[in-house]
């Protein structure tokens, strides 16, 4: 074991000793024995400093039998020995010392690091428990270290039955199971930060209402959809019109509009959708949009609710569609028609193309026609040969470089492997 852990981490360590605010080296073989928490992090990065503090307060308060078993190491991916040593005074911890590159880089690629904050948990006889332990501490800091320093990981789960759905991001906040299956169960007030699986919804009190989240690619009708926003805003004024009221008109679609105010190409967006908006009204089918806001704050909220003349959700109560429909960024205009067939999840492409023709096609409750394969517009996707962003017309990926992506002019020119052609998604998919 010395050996392997000699060859993991190299023959010593550095402490930090907070009583003279100086460094000194120990012997590596000193965690012998010990799950190690292998914490990859840098001075530079908002998120570690945002992480460091949280898993600092948690290590500092479990007792002595449990440090006996169980120690913490950091490994830098700081640029150079200054921000290592002022960040490593944050830590009650050890540390690889931040000369010693040919360490790190190896720890890195062993354990598939691909970014930070991250935290490896392995076992006396280096076999990973956890590369998930960030959000376990995040989920219960003391409760993780406990399990950890017994050999466990915080997070479990089980097999799906029959058409449960696995939500493969989300844990429960009660029994911590990731990913959590089946019906799951939160709270729309943004701060409360609370998941419950079906087994624990029986369980807990909580002092707000919960609301069950709507499985991702099933159809719900639009009256589904909106069960979880409790009202809307007057877009003039802070009346708060009863959500059903907007049912009663027979309406045929709906748009939900996903923006902020923190967020450029929202700004850029929300005036031209507005224009289209305003012309699009007629009395026999007028368009309905509704403003879900992913802003931070009530004051960024309410600004940029103004320059929208559609009502809007209350604020942080749009994280049950927001999960439904799964976009990728923002702005996102996603359309439904009353049935809860999705005409458009592209809303904000199909304006550029289509323009005021878009929004009086969905008021129908119909779909417009589908780009051809040489129009379809890639979000997010870059050619990796000419540059083209977004890049539009077929596409062409490597499995076996990884997220390389090739235009159908850059396809023609060859590439060193067998690229596979994408195929256009429909409605229900993200690309």
């Amino acid at each position: 074991m010395a050996t392997k852990l000699n060859e993991l981490l190299g023959e010593e360590l550095v402490r930090h000793n907070e009583s003279d605010d100086e460094s000194s080296r120990i012997s590596t073989s000193q965690l012998n024995g010990k799950t190690l928490v292998l914490y990859f992090s840098a001075h530079w990065c908002q998120p570690c400093r945002h992480f460091t503090p949280k898993l600092a307060k948690a290590f500092k308060e479990v007792n002595d039998d449990m440090k006996n078993k169980l120690d913490i190491v950091f490994v830098s991916c700081d640029e150079n020995q200054e921000d290592f040593n002022e960040y490593f005074k944050e830590m009650p911890w050890k540390a690889l010392s931040f000369s010693d590159r040919d360490h790190s880089k190896k720890l890195g690629e062993k354990f598939n690091v691909n970014g930070i904050p991250c935290l490896v948990v392995v076992s006396p006889s280096l076999e990973i428990i956890t590369s998930d332990g960030v959000d376990e501490i995040y989920g219960a800091p003391k409760e993780a270290l406990r399990k950890w320093s017994q050999g466990k990981r915080l997070f479990w789960t089980r097999e799906p039955r029959n058409d449960e759905y696995v939500w493969e991001y989300t844990n429960c906040t009660e029994c911590f199971m990731k990913p959590l299956v089946g019906l799951r169960h939160g709270c729309t007030n943004k701060e409360c930060q609370i998941d419950l699986c079906e087994t624990c919804l029986s369980k807990n009190k909580h002092e707000h209402s919960l609301v069950e989240y709507l499985i991702p690619n099933r159809q719900y009708s639009l009256e589904k959809l909106l069960l979880s926003i409790p009202y809307l805003l007057d877009p003039k004024t802070e009346e708060k019109i009863e959500t059903k009221k907007m049912l009663k008109n027979d309406i045929k679609s709906v748009g939900f509009y996903f923006s902020a105010h923190w967020c450029p190409p929202c700004r850029r967006f929300t005036p031209e959708l507005v224009e289209i908006y305003k012309r699009a009204q007629t009395n026999s089918h007028p368009f309905h949009i509704i403003f879900i806001s992913c802003d931070e704050d009530q004051e960024s909220f309410n600004s940029h609710r103004s320059e929208m003349p559609w009502p809007a959700a209350p604020m942080n109560s749009g994280a049950v569609p927001a999960e439904y429909f799964q976009f990728s960024g923002i702005p996102s205009l996603i359309v439904v028609s009353s049935n809860g067939t999705i005409l458009s999840r592209r809303g904000r492409e199909d304006i550029a193309r289509f323009g005021v023709q878009a929004l009086q096609t969905w008021s129908r409750g119909e779909k417009l026609a589908r780009p051809s394969p040489d129009e379809y517009e890639w979000r997010h996707v870059i050619c990796d040969g000419c540059q083209m962003s977004p890049l539009i017309g077929q596409r062409y990926s490597c499995p076996i470089c990884g997220n390389y992506d090739l235009c159908s002019a850059c396809e023609k020119k060859g590439h060193e492997h067998l690229l596979v052609l994408q195929l256009q998604p429909d409605d229900h998919d993200e690309e």
